[in-house]
Parts: structure tokens; C-alpha cells; sequence
């Protein structure tokens, strides 16, 4: 089923004119596509997670159902729940793996959703919580290396699977608070995460894990990613307290946090959320609940605004 869509007002077109690299964002209305004819598809609909793959892009809309979309633009929705919420998505060679609430893993095949029973016999799945009593979350998934999966429990710490998902093992301690984590590509063993004590960096696969919050305003971090050899993180004072920026720092030297201040307000008054950074090589962006985004071209040291008065951003992506 093709969508045909209206454009969405945006400015700067003269970034898009220099780079090779797009940014896409779902919205609370809908997917927004930059690049020199911006404009919004699946309008309507409510897109909280973007993945993009070799064969297209894959959705989460309206959080209970899948959506592809192939290389000639046009969307088809896959599958979809009507008993779980869908929180986050990973397309593999073979499969599409989708995080769900509940705290479960579910596999997208035939049209059909399919339980991981792996996952659900995971360790220490019987202490998984959330803060405010309600059932966790799988909020976000990442692939290494060697094909090693790992998903992140909100709350309940980061499980890595090394068998394609048959079995899952603890990596981080539960308590944590983990947001979102992040592999990076052509480093085996690094694993990153944003988590409430700042960010979390292993480098032997999650088998151990050092802290780093040293000059970060606020520990609270929602999102992660790495522009080449710089790792972007989002930082606030809490889930509710606002007060939120982008920090850098060499991947390599800890401890190091720099604030992004260079083309960006002082503060944002909302969490950056998970989901709504990415970067790709030297690129850099990500979207606001305000409906604005800020794209860097190197590395996250300047930004400019791409995009404003767009419906609240859920998750966005670079392609």
C-alpha cells in the first residue's frame, strides 16, 4: 500500500544540499523525510521506532504494528499486536527481532508475531520492575560483531544472547536503569549505554561495565550513539525534571564530557529520548518532543536546526 503525503515546513535546505546523508523522523503525525523535497509520510499515524536495512526502512506505527518500506517508497504494514504495545525494532539478514511492552521479544515472520521463547526463560527475568510499579519494557535492541544480540530491559539491565536468541545471559546489574543500548560497528566487544548514572561503556562484550557521569550537568541519559570516534550521549536531571543537553567525548578517553552548546539552546526542556539521536560516519542528529531537529556535520562541535514546528519527534534515524 502506497502512502502519498503533504510537505511538512522545514529550513536550511542548504544542509541537505552538502550532504550525502538524510535525516528521517516519526513523529506523533507521521514520518518526516528531509533532503531537498521534505516531506511527511504514513501521515496520521504515530511512527516510535525506525530501523533502516539494506532492503528498505522498518516502523513501529501506532505502537501494534510493523510497517516496511521498500526501496521504490512504498509502505506495507507486516503484522501487527493487539495485545502487546511494540517499543522497538531490529531488522536482521533473516529476521526482524521487535522489543515489546511486557518485556518481551517477539520475532516479525510471515506476517505473524512469534514469541522468543529463549527470552522468556531469560535469567533474573522474574526481578524485573519499573520505577512506578508497572510492567518493564524492552526499549531498545543493538547487534554485534559477531552477531551477539543484546536487549535492554527498562528496568532490568542488558541481556546478551550469543546463540541467535535461543539463550540470554545478564550483563549489567539490574538496577541500573538502562535506556538504550548501542553497539559500534567495526568495534568488536564495545557496548554502550544511556542509563541513569550516565553512560555505561564495556568493552569485552558486557561481561563488565564502567560508569562515566564526570562533567555531565545531569546524570539522567536517555540516548547513545557514536559519530566515528565521538560518542554523543543526551543527559537531564531526571524522567521529569527537564533541564536536558547533548554531550561529547572522544570514545577512547572517559571521563571527558563536553557539552554541545555551539548552534543549540542552553537547555531543552524535555528528555532527548531514546531513539531520537543518530549519527552516521561524521553525521549527527536528533529530534525534540518540541518538533525540532539539529543536524551536526562534524561530529556533534556545531549544529544547526534543520527542521522546526513538527509534530513531536518519537524517533529518528540517518540514511
Amino acid at each position: 500500500m502506497s502512502v502519498n503525503l503533504e510537505h511538512k515546513q522545514a529550513n536550511l535546505a542548504e544542509i541537505e544540499h552538502s550532504t550525502r546523508a538524510s535525516v528521517i523522523a516519526g513523529t506523533s503525525e507521521g514520518l518526516w523525510l528531509g533532503g531537498s523535497q521534505q516531506h511527511i509520510e504514513l501521515e496520521g499515524y504515530q511512527v516510535t521506532s525506525l530501523a533502516p536495512s539494506p532492503d528498505g526502512l522498518w516502523a513501529v506505527v501506532n505502537r501494534d504494528s510493523v510497517w516496511h518500506r521498500n526501496p521504490d517508497g512504498e509502505w506495507h504494514m507486516v503484522a501487527s499486536s493487539s495485545d502487546l504495545q511494540l517499543k522497538c525494532i531490529l531488522p536482521l539478514e533473516e529476521t526482524v527481532l521487535v522489543g515489546t511492552s511486557e518485556a518481551h521479544l517477539v520475532r516479525v515472520a510471515d506476517g505473524s508475531i512469534e514469541y522468543i521463547d529463549g527470552f522468556e526463560r531469560a535469567e533474573g527475568r522474574n526481578n524485573w520492575y519499573t520505577p512506578w510499579g508497572g510492567p518493564p519494557d524492552v526499549r531498545s535492541l543493538a547487534v554485534g560483531h559477531s552477531g551477539e544480540l543484546y536487549a535492554n530491559v527498562h528496568v532490568g539491565g542488558i541481556l546478551r544472547s550469543d546463540d541467535q536468541g535461543g539463550s540470554w545471559q545478564q550483563t549489567i546489574d539490574i538496577d541500573s536503569d538502562v535506556h538504550q543500548v548501542r553497539t559500534i560497528p567495526g568495534r568488536p566487544g564495545f557496548v554502550l549505554a544511556a542509563t541513569a548514572e550516565g553512560l555505561a561503556t564495556s568493552t569485552d562484550g558486557g561481561n563488565s561495565w564502567r560508569f562515566d557521569r564526570a562533567h555531565l550537568h545531569g546524570s539522567y541519559a536517555r540516548a547513545v550513539a557514536v559519530s566515528r570516534e565521538t560518542v554523543l550521549i543526551t543527559a537531564s536531571l531526571g524522567p521529569h525534571a527537564g533541564k536536558a543537553a547533548v554531550y561529547r567525548h572522544p570514545l577512547d578517553q572517559p571521563g571527558s564530557f563536553q557539552k554541545c552548546e555551539r548552534g543549540l539552546p542552553e537547555w531543552f526542556s524535555d528528555n532527548i529520548n531514546t531513539g531520537c539521536l543518530a549519527t552516521s560516519n561524521n553525521w549527527a542528529a536528533f529530534g525534540t518532543s518540541e518538533g525540532e531537529i539539529f543536524v551536526s556535520d562534524d561530529t556533534g562541535l556545531t549544529w544547526k536546526q534543520l527542521a522546526s514546528d513538527l509534530a513531536p519527534i518519537r524517533c529518528l534515524s540517518i540514511v
